[in-house]
């Protein structure tokens, strides 16, 4: 079922897919569609600050998603975090990208799924290879 934006109370924690699944660009939904969210220049990376922006803006004709979670803060609660935010900076993609942003908004916490993923990613990959160099030692080593 497509979620539209009747489905939507202020306070959701939406995102989108961009660049097809690369990753997500988050915000939260603060009604009369507008959302707030982490914007900069040229795709969000250049000098991000916390904006209020419309629906349409936001989504840049990607399909509307919304993030549930088991045991959150009040959706009014959300969205007045939200508000205190606005005009902030301090974005940094490792520490406080815009799912960070969301989430501390809706939970408390900063988190972020994209960022937990890739880091295991790197660390998965990490261990391969270290495993390929040390197997291929102790085979030279019982070859020699």
């Amino acid at each position: 079922m497509q979620l539209t934006e009747e489905d939507l109370k202020p306070g959701d924690h939406i995102y989108v897919r961009r660049k097809g699944i690369l990753y997500s660009h988050h915000g939260i939904y603060a009604g009369e569609r507008y959302v707030i969210h982490f914007k900069g220049v040229e795709k969000e990376k250049i000098d991000p600050v916390v904006k209020k922006t419309d629906l349409d803006h936001f989504l840049q004709g990607g399909k509307l998603r919304r993030r549930d979670y088991k045991k959150r803060l009040a959706h009014s609660e959300t969205l007045k975090i939200a508000k205190g935010e606005l005009s902030n900076r301090g974005y940094s993609l490792g520490l406080n990208n815009c799912e960070h942003f969301v989430s501390y908004c809706a939970t408390g916490k900063r988190k972020s799924k994209q960022i937990r993923r890739t880091i295991g990613g790197i660390i998965g990959g990490a261990v391969v290879v270290i495993g390929a160099i040390i197997q291929k030692k102790t085979i030279k080593k019982q070859a020699g």
